[in-house]
């Protein structure tokens, strides 16, 4: 019993440090108006490459990407899918 507790607290340990390693990303873009805004931003920007998760808020209009780990992306590519998805992005703001 102790040994599988020994194993499950290891595996709990390096998944969080995985995930503290993880690229945070903000945007502040200018259009998100209704909840389909924030629909069609998710969808466009959580297909380019190497995105792990993607949330959109009408509130603050920022959406919140988080990268794969080990994954870059370039600030060109965000731009792009921000552009094609209609809307005009203001600032980029990346964590690690």
């Amino acid at each position: 019993m102790k040994k599988l507790f020994f194993i499950a607290a290891t595996l709990l340990f390096f998944n969080n440090a995985a995930s503290a390693s993880d690229s945070h990303i903000t945007l502040q873009v200018d259009g998100l108006v209704c909840p389909f805004c924030e629909y069609n931003i998710e969808k466009k920007v959580g297909s380019l490459e190497g995105i792990s998760d993607v949330k959109a808020n009408l509130e603050n209009g920022t959406v919140s990407l988080i990268l794969a780990e080990g994954a870059t992306l370039p600030e060109a590519n965000i731009r792009q899918a921000i552009t094609d998805a209609g809307f005009t992005l203001k600032s980029i703001d990346q964590q690690k």
